[in-house]
């Protein structure tokens, strides 16, 4: 147990930096505030801060996830009007609480999987109605939500408590979201967010992620609601009101949504405008409610129309790597086709198409634009599902025909998101708490994709959308590679690719398949298919003319 706090301690302090230095003095000397302010503005601070836990959750839906939802509010309501209705038949807060977050959880993780399937336009949409539909709900249902009256709770802690307690637990919620973050399951998210296509093909399960970052999200929501009503005093359902949604979203956006402490500067940034607002809307006989919905929206209108990525930008992932082998996590099985057909109207584009995939071999499927190649690799990937016809695999990993990097991850991110299915410990309570098992299983991934990228000659750190054309296709080769899937469907990786590349993808390719890789090459560039193709297959009008 010593040796794993000792290793904890090391993994801390190599990742510690100017940033984090700063922010723990900041929290620190905000613990001192009951010293010096008296309980009414204790309670607004504590309110504040509350404001903020529920704000970093929806900033790693938002900012991680690229998730718009515009129902945090919502999940805020369900805490508290959860939590009133078990603190007014006795039960304590330290179980109230709890279950206020997990009702928030569950609440939010029910709303990803029906809204999910949704383009991105369409998530925020069905959110924000989401937001509108409980609001109505906590006015118009009195017998349980307490109707317009609201909800009566028995005082708990004292103003100073409450502070104490919501610094504490927003400075834990911004340590969480920072290891998500740079966890399988904040990489696999960001993955997803910059080109889903992309990931999915490299098997990151991004439903199942991006269900969890939602109920991540209501989580904090639906605790800090719970706590939030208790400060209160009661439940009110006027301050529920999709208001509260926008409002969040905006202190997102305005703060930093992929920054461990950007809700909480947008919070401050909103209270110091909020007391702007006040100012002009009693000069201008504007009303309150009024003044800070027309901030709100000015504030977001600023930040979408000038790109504007917050206050606190995102800081650099470090990973580090302690020299352990490379794992090699291929197993010896191939792929088998049998007669596979896909039609699209009166076009064949697969017609009875049989193929076996032999591990530690390189196929190459060539033929004109239009003979089925691409559509042929689809199938095999289960992209689209045929028409006829069979395919038997323990695990395929393809590469998308245009190039599609992560732009926002690093190559070694890249490598380190695809290794999700290899990872034996990577659960949500492990990636959070950084287990000692969890974190030796990052190292020796880290190791091994830092080995794969020195062979292949690209920069581990440098951003992916940086590199040139050439590099980043191959980097799309490593990271399916990286899945640990047995097979591998490649389409044209040499497309834009300068000779020296061709050279490095070939090699990578040859690498690959004496590693016992079963390899299927779609692929143009015939001087690529002759220096690399153990088998070539000719395909014409979806059907296989020639195999040599």
């Amino acid at each position: 147990m010593l040796a794993a706090f000792s290793e904890a301690a090391r993994d801390t302090k190599r990742a510690w930096h100017l940033r984090a230095s700063l922010a723990a003095a900041g929290f620190g000397v905000a613990a001192f505030a009951p010293l010096v302010f008296g309980d009414s503005r204790l309670a607004d601070l504590a309110g504040g801060l509350y404001l903020a836990l529920a704000a970093t959750g929806l900033a790693f839906a938002v900012g991680v996830g690229g998730l718009p939802s515009l129902a945090q509010g919502a999940f805020v309501a369900v805490g508290a009007v959860v939590s009133a209705r078990l603190l007014q038949v006795g039960v304590p807060t330290v179980i109230a609480a709890p279950i206020g977050a997990a009702t928030g959880a569950a609440s939010a993780a029910f709303a990803a999987l029906l809204f999910l399937r949704l383009p991105r336009a369409g998530i925020a949409a069905a959110t924000w109605i989401v937001a509108w539909l409980v609001a109505t709900a906590l006015e118009s249902i009195g017998w349980f939500f307490g109707g317009t009256d609201g909800l009566v709770v028995t005082a708990g802690p004292s103003p100073a408590g409450h502070y104490e307690l919501a610094l504490a637990l927003t400075a834990l919620a911004g340590i969480g979201f920072a290891a998500l973050a740079r966890s399988s399951l904040g990489l696999g998210l960001a993955a997803g967010r910059d080109r889903e296509a992309a990931a999915a093909a490299c098997g990151i399960p991004m439903r199942r992620l991006r269900v969890t970052a939602f109920a991540v999200s209501g989580a904090a929501a639906g605790l800090a609601g719970a706590l939030g009503v208790e400060l209160a005093g009661i439940g009110d359902p006027s301050q529920y009101g999709p208001y509260l949604s926008f409002k969040l979203f905006v202190v997102v956006l305005v703060g930093g949504a992929v920054a461990p402490l950007g809700a909480i500067a947008g919070v401050i940034v909103l209270g110091v405008l909020s007391i702007a607002a006040d100012a002009i809307g009693s000069v201008e006989n504007v009303a309150h409610a009024r003044s800070h919905a027309l901030l709100a929206a000015i504030m977001l209108l600023g930040v979408v129309s000038l790109g504007w990525d917050g206050v606190l930008s995102p800081g650099r992932r470090r990973f580090r790597a302690d020299g352990s082998p490379p794992v090699d996590a291929a197993t010896r099985r191939g792929l088998i086709a049998h007669n596979l057909i896909k039609r699209y109207g009166a076009v064949a584009a697969a017609d009875d198409v049989s193929l076996t995939l032999e591990p530690g071999s390189v196929t190459a499927l060539v033929g004109p634009n239009g003979s089925g190649k691409t559509t042929v690799l689809r199938l095999l990937a289960g992209a689209v599902d045929p028409d006829g016809g069979s395919i038997e695999h323990d695990g395929v990993a393809r590469t998308l025909q245009a190039t599609a990097v992560f732009r926002t991850l690093t190559p070694l991110e890249h490598l380190l998101a695809a290794a999700g299915p290899r990872r034996r410990y990577s659960g949500f309570a492990r990636s959070l708490f950084a287990t000692p098992k969890a974190r030796a299983e990052e190292r020796e991934l880290t190791a091994d994709a830092r080995a794969s990228l020195e062979r292949a000659g690209i920069p581990p750190d440098t951003p992916a959308s940086d590199l040139p054309v050439g590099e980043q296709r191959l980097l799309m080769v490593l990271t399916a590679a990286a899945s640990g899937a047995p097979t591998l469907l490649v389409d044209e990786p040499s497309a834009g690719a300068s000779p020296a590349d061709e050279e490095r993808i070939v090699d990578t390719l040859a690498h690959l398949r004496d590693g016992g890789r079963a390899i299927l090459v779609v692929e143009h560039n015939l001087g690529v298919v002759e220096r690399i193709a153990d088998r070539v297959i000719e395909l014409d009008s979806g059907r296989i003319l020639e195999t040599a």
